[in-house]
């Protein structure tokens, strides 16, 4: 894990947990397997003054879509129009484009498994330079069995379920082309059809573009709440 963005005197790391259910913390002994990593998300946070953040990261299609929510984030604590006191948590939120925490979590969090099988999730930590560094070396010692890997972006044949869980239609996608001026010719009735006449980098971006626009509209709305308090 490294730091790999700085904004405003807020650094951010962001990896990919790796591992099976039978990896332990150390010296850990909750009832469940998610419960392992949520007593150490709370060590860490308390010892190291940081933020550390979960998520399902089935739900992070682009690195252009986690800048646009790493921005929107940013400016909510910079405008005072942030719905969580924690930067992990606002994270949380613009990334499933819901209002209240308790249905971000379920949206976009990490499930705990019911089989011994390997899981994947994504980690995000923010904080102070020192602070993160310090917690970066501490939670790389603290699991067993797994590992803490570079972060994964999905795959073209990840696409659909990332558009189904954000109301995001083909008509959208090809609109967006269209007006993006790609040669989207004939009837376009799945993304295996776009994927035929549009390479895959446009279509990515055009999906991100789809979802960024939910994103723009929970900014705003929470902005116009923060106004009218």
């Amino acid at each position: 894990m490294n730091i790999i963005e700085v904004e405003k005197g807020v650094a951010m790391s962001l990896a990919q947990y790796i591992g099976t259910v039978k990896d332990n913390p150390k010296h850990l002994k909750p009832t469940s397997y998610l419960d392992q990593f949520i007593l150490l998300k709370q060590e860490i946070m308390e010892k190291f003054n940081i933020s550390f953040q979960m998520f399902n990261s089935q739900f992070v299609i682009s690195k252009d879509q986690l800048k646009f929510i790493l921005h929107h984030v940013h400016s909510t604590f910079s405008l005072g129009s942030n719905i969580s006191k924690q930067y992990g948590v606002e994270f949380l939120l613009y990334l499933s484009h819901e209002k209240q925490i308790t249905k971000a979590i379920d949206k976009v969090g990490v499930k705990s498994p019911k089989e011994k099988k390997e899981i994947s999730y994504g980690e995000i930590l923010f904080g102070e330079p020192d602070d993160l560094q310090q917690a970066i070396n501490f939670l790389e010692t603290q699991t067993t069995n797994g590992k803490h890997a570079q972060f994964k972006y999905l795959e073209p044949n990840e696409w659909e379920p990332f558009m189904k869980t954000f109301e995001i239609s083909i008509t959208q996608i090809t609109n967006i082309l269209q007006g993006n001026n790609e040669p989207v010719k004939g009837k376009i009735n799945s993304l295996d059809d776009l994927k035929r006449e549009i390479s895959s980098d446009s279509i990515l971006k055009a999906i991100t573009d789809a979802y960024n626009t939910g994103m723009v509209k929970l900014f705003l709305e929470n902005f116009k709440r923060n106004v009218e308090k």
